[in-house]
């Protein structure tokens, strides 16, 4: 497992190498701001991943309260994510991330994260200022932190965190499509969603109404063209149909099998 996981918990965005249409990317949608900032303080959120059926990690998320940065109204959210079961007893793995976000435009002001995988660490932190994100990570091979600065000119970019903030924040209407971009590590993805309607599903905490999205995710370039010669990932993502907007499951068919991610707690 990587940490293509704990984006796929937050944004949908399916991870594991494997995946399924080859087809060229189709034009990016829209990719305006959401409605709303899609965060709530204090909320807290637990899930479980399994692959074919069989428990392989566990993800936590945790969103703080509003304070104040530079003059700016900010939040902070924490996750983690780990292996778990049967899965842990082959590799232990966990990944942390903080994004320090800006409660009034929902963009992302700094990100830190640690992957640390079988005992060897690997840090990556990324400061944002308008189009352009500075990039620091350290790999356990690397003597030194390497750093990158990329231009993204007029187009925003996300990390996990508002990523998945803009998904629960868009008051879409049915067939709907939009386009966000988002950081995971030191990758650039493209991610094209579509709201595809309401329906009952079940889960953990029992049934419970919600919209669902589909959606693919492409290897972006710093030039926000895609990587064509890689496949598309596909993913669907249930958000509670209510105003909470909570995450209830993720799947995706992959390479290792079916990956599902199941809300199993949720506290504001």
């Amino acid at each position: 497992m990587r940490r293509a996981w704990l984006l796929g918990v937050l944004v949908g965005c399916a991870g594991a190498d494997a995946m399924t249409s080859q087809q060229p990317a189709p034009t990016a949608a829209t990719a305006e701001p959401a409605d709303t900032l899609g965060l709530h303080p204090g909320e807290t959120m637990a899930f479980e991943v399994h692959i074919s059926g069989v428990l392989a990690g566990e993800a936590q998320l945790a969103v703080g309260q509003p304070g104040e940065l530079e003059g700016r109204q900010v939040i902070v959210v924490k996750s983690r994510a780990a292996t778990a079961g049967a899965a842990a007893l082959i590799k232990q793995i966990s990944d942390e991330a903080t994004s320090v976000i800006d409660v009034g435009t929902g963009r992302p002001i700094s990100l830190e994260s640690l992957i640390v995988n079988s005992g060897k660490r690997t840090t990556a932190s990324a400061k944002f200022a308008g189009g352009i994100a500075e990039v620091t990570y350290q790999r356990p091979t690397d003597a030194q932190p390497r750093t990158q600065k990329i231009n993204f000119g007029n187009v925003v970019v996300n990390d996990a965190h508002t990523a998945m903030a803009q998904l629960r924040g868009w008051k879409a209407t049915r067939g709907a499509t939009r386009t966000v971009f988002v950081i995971g590590g030191r990758r650039l993805w493209r991610i094209d969603v579509t709201y595809a309607g309401e329906q009952t599903i079940g889960g953990t905490l029992g049934n419970r109404r919600a919209i669902m999205f589909e959606g693919k995710s492409y290897r972006a370039k710093p030039n926000m063209t895609i990587e064509s010669n890689k496949p598309a990932r596909t993913f669907t993502v249930w958000l509670s149909d209510d105003a909470d907007r909570v995450p209830l499951k993720v799947t995706a068919s992959t390479e290792l099998g079916e990956i599902t991610m199941d809300l199993t707690d949720y506290a504001r």
